[in-house]
């Protein structure tokens, strides 16, 4: 794409997408800025800050739309460019544009190249399709060899969304950095934005499409937004409803379903300062708790007892139990007051892919009461109800964490090739608490208790440690 061209596609999209109004069409701005210089100082001592250069929207608007797209369709904060699932993807929406704006129906694998290394790719990252899946594009192929891309799919959703439910704008920061704004609309009076922030470096080839080259790239946190009638915002919301917060308040949740198997429930507490989940459902028990998830089973004695089937790091599982609650109604891009009644507050929760919840919050202490999800025809689906008045079982199995722990010591056997590795742990349980790991139960493992693999795997009863040995060998 000539210099001129560029110029054209910044102008256009700004037109199409911001009414006519573009930072591109502006007189510039003063873009030297900085903190001042304080009175008596020397003018020499004020720190400087880049200048934005007066074109940097409109040398960059193809490579800020395909990556505002790429972030907003990812549904990820984890985004890098230059990796290849999103390079692949930013080239789809690259490609959209130029066929949206200049008609240019296919993308030859030099403009796929220095696209994608304009997004900082240095080294091959494979096939489109096999990144893409469904969305990947046609390869056609000409007589002299070369290959052409065809991404319809991407051509036509941006024909779906670009102007109907999302608007673009970018605006240039200090330096070489811009904001890339994503507008979604939900309808004629409620919309959300998300940002992502570029950097940039000069490409340092005059005679290319691209002037700069992507170095980074940022997602500031995705804050919902949040209606002022609520009377609340989301971190004062998102604070109530920390497990911490919960269980200071009340002394546990009980959480279950009202329309489908409203006798199982999933209960969160406290056994002495630690927090616990456990879930029954189907007839299952499992539960979390300190680094353990675990399940109640049948042992090869004939009793059930709590068996481990993985451990984490303690602050993972704490974190996790932290932000349960938080995980039912996490990440709306808008929530609006629906109505206020009697003690609870009605909120509707709007996600970006279009899923729609009614939450209900406690007028007094903001917790969430009740979940009312509903169906793309907006009837409810299911309705989770979370009770802060009921008691727990008293799982007496949680008491022998109370008690001293016994040491099992596990050996992890593995093969490269001909080489045997082993990796030893040890393991901390309670004197009757099983330890079977689920790569045993369902993966590849088979479990022994002596490291001739002599036997089948007998739990070796309750009291003292024992050796647990796990090979990728089949006897």
């Amino acid at each position: 794409m000539r210099k001129q061209t560029r110029k054209l596609l910044g102008i256009l999209l700004a037109a199409a997408l911001l009414g006519g109004v573009s930072a591109a069409a502006e007189p510039p701005a003063e873009r030297i800025m900085g903190p001042g210089i304080p009175i008596g100082a020397a003018p020499d001592t004020a720190p400087a800050t880049p200048a934005t250069p007066e074109n940097l929207e409109e040398d960059t608007w193809a490579q800020a739309l395909s990556v505002g797209m790429m972030c907003w369709n990812s549904y990820t904060d984890r985004i890098c460019p230059w990796e290849p699932y999103f390079a692949w993807d930013a080239t789809g929406w690259y490609a959209a544009l130029l066929y949206r704006v200049e008609g240019i129906d296919l993308l030859p694998q030099s403009t796929v190249d220095e696209f994608q290394r304009s997004l900082g790719v240095e080294a091959p990252i494979g096939e489109a399709n096999g990144w893409l899946g469904d969305g990947g594009p046609r390869l056609l192929r000409s007589a002299d060899g070369s290959v052409n891309y065809d991404f319809a799919f991407h051509k036509q959703r941006l024909d779906e969304l670009l102007g109907v439910e999302l608007e673009f704008s970018v605006e240039g920061g200090p330096g070489l950095t811009e904001t890339v704004t994503v507008r979604q609309h939900f309808d004629l009076r409620t919309a959300a934005d998300r940002r992502f922030i570029l950097t940039f470096e000069e490409n340092g080839d005059p005679a290319g499409t691209f002037r700069y080259r992507i170095t980074d790239l940022s997602v500031p946190e995705d804050v919902p937004e949040v209606d002022p009638n609520l009377t609340f915002d989301w971190e004062l919301l998102t604070e109530q409803n920390r497990l911490s917060t919960v269980l200071s308040v009340y002394p546990a949740v009980r959480i279950y379903s009202r329309t489908y198997n409203p006798d199982d429930s999933t209960w969160l507490f406290l056994h002495g300062k630690d927090p616990v989940m456990i879930s029954e459902a189907y007839g299952n028990v499992t539960g979390q708790f300190r680094t353990c998830y675990f399940e109640l089973g049948q042992s090869t004695d004939g009793k059930v007892r709590p068996q481990v089937g993985s451990f984490e790091e303690n602050a993972v599982i704490l974190q996790n139990l932290e932000n349960y609650i938080l995980g039912y109604f996490d990440g709306p891009a808008v929530m609006k007051l629906d109505r206020i009644e009697g003690d609870l507050i009605w909120a509707d929760a709007i996600y970006r892919s279009g899923y729609r919840q009614k939450l209900a919050f406690d007028r007094g202490t903001l917790v969430l009461r009740e979940v009312m999800s509903l169906n793309d025809n907006g009837e409810v689906g299911n309705i989770t109800v979370f009770d802060y008045s009921a008691a727990p079982d008293a799982y007496r199995f949680l008491d022998s964490w109370d008690m001293p722990l016994r040491t099992i010591e596990v050996v992890w056997e593995t093969y490269s090739g001909t080489e045997r590795q082993l990796r030893r742990e040890n393991v901390r349980l309670p004197a009757d608490w099983e330890y079977l790991p689920f790569e045993c139960r369902w993966g590849e493992f088979t479990a022994y208790t002596n490291e001739l693999c002599i036997g089948d795997y007998q739990y070796p009863g309750d009291g003292a440690g024992y050796l647990l040995f796990l090979t990728t060998v089949k006897g």
